[in-house]
């Protein structure tokens, strides 16, 4: 869909809401294979100034609207993105047509108001960590494994509470158990991240909850999100949300209703978010194709801007061991239908700009 129909339906649940609405999208579309680069995108603190320029065009005024689909990314770029937009506006609401996962989640933390549709989803915000001491992948040394930190802490809940290990000596020796196969330093940067994600979800919460009439209601809200769901991968309804987190979440109004999932599915038909992208179909027989993936956006009905990922894609073909065929010399080698493919990416470019094609 083309981005002067977008606006108009930007425009359209502004008039049912009574706001200034502000879009941030972020695909999740699979692809087969799996991995191929553009199509999965995360929250981060590179479009900060964007929504800077954006907020200021808007100006100051009384509700902005936040319309978020994400599956989540860098928990680091929430408190700064939530307090830029409180700055604009006297009443932040978040609106999740479908998904807010994770990071997204504690960007709802910080709202005065969540509007979930009845297929919308939260998540648990249980991070997972990874720095230069985490444990290498050994089917690949470049790659480190990241630590969940809510298993570390069941680790020890379950030698405690399962095993039974109590005696002080023997919890030593589970201790040294874990750091035999875990660098110190990566375990203590888990709990450093234990510690930032129940303060992080405090202080988004204080934002517009009484600390001290609600001291009780936030730390129950924390515990569920950290602990309480046992898998990073749950999907919290509106049934669960509203009564963990009180009526600060609601359904839309009819009219609201309608506005928002035509705009969710500008989006969904703009990067084709229903369908797989299947690549070796994108090759067919071709050695090389360009490749330009739109993976995000950011906009309202004034300004947009896309993010970008400009791809050269080669493929070969994934022999056999000990499969010899003759080829002519300068030729490559041919792409039987029999034969597995392997991808290569040549990255022409990334990153955001302006959506002056007005995709």
């Amino acid at each position: 869909m083309a981005l002067n129909e977008r606006k108009n339906l930007i425009s359209e649940l502004e008039k049912a809401r009574g706001s200034r609405v502000v879009c941030y999208f972020l695909s999740d579309r699979e692809t087969f294979p799996p991995g191929v680069p553009g199509y999965s995108t995360q929250l981060g603190s590179e479009p900060h100034l964007l929504f800077i320029e954006m907020l200021r065009r808007i100006g100051r005024t009384r509700k902005i609207d936040l319309f978020l689909y994400t599956r989540g990314g860098a928990i680091d770029s929430v408190w700064p993105l939530v307090n830029l937009v409180r700055e604009f506006c006297e009443e932040f609401t978040v609106i999740v047509p479908f998904r807010a996962h994770s990071g997204g989640t504690l960007i709802c933390l910080g709202a005065n108001e969540v509007i979930m549709t009845e297929f919308a989803e939260l998540s648990p915000i249980d991070p997972t960590t990874g720095n230069q001491f985490n444990p290498q992948d050994p089917l690949n040394p470049q790659n480190r494994f990241g630590i969940s930190v809510e298993d570390v802490a069941a680790y020890f809940e379950l030698s405690n509470d399962r095993m039974g290990i109590k005696q002080e000596p023997n919890k030593l020796e589970v201790l040294k158990e874990l750091t035999n196969k875990v660098h110190p330093l990566a375990l203590g940067n888990v709990q450093r991240v234990y510690l930032q994600i129940r303060r992080l979800a405090s202080r988004l919460l204080v934002l517009h909850m009484d600390e001290e009439t609600n001291r009780e209601k936030i730390d129950e809200i924390i515990k569920a999100l950290t602990e309480k769901f046992y898998s990073h991968l749950h999907a919290i309804t509106r049934r669960e949300a509203i009564p963990l987190l009180g009526n600060w979440v609601r359904p839309p109004t009819s009219e609201e209703g309608v506005a928002i999932w035509n705009l969710f599915n500008s989006y969904a038909e703009t990067i084709n978010l229903k369908c797989k992208f299947n690549l070796p179909e994108f090759m067919g027989d071709e050695q090389t194709r360009e490749l330009k993936v739109i993976g995000a956006f950011i906009e309202s009905k004034d300004i947009s801007h896309i993010y970008t990922t400009e791809l050269k894609v080669m493929q070969r073909p994934n022999l056999p061991a000990n499969l010899q065929i003759q080829v002519p010399p300068g030729q490559p080698l041919p792409l039987a239908p029999w034969v597995g493919r392997t991808f290569d990416y040549g990255i022409k470019r990334i990153g955001w700009k302006l959506n002056d094609e007005e995709v």
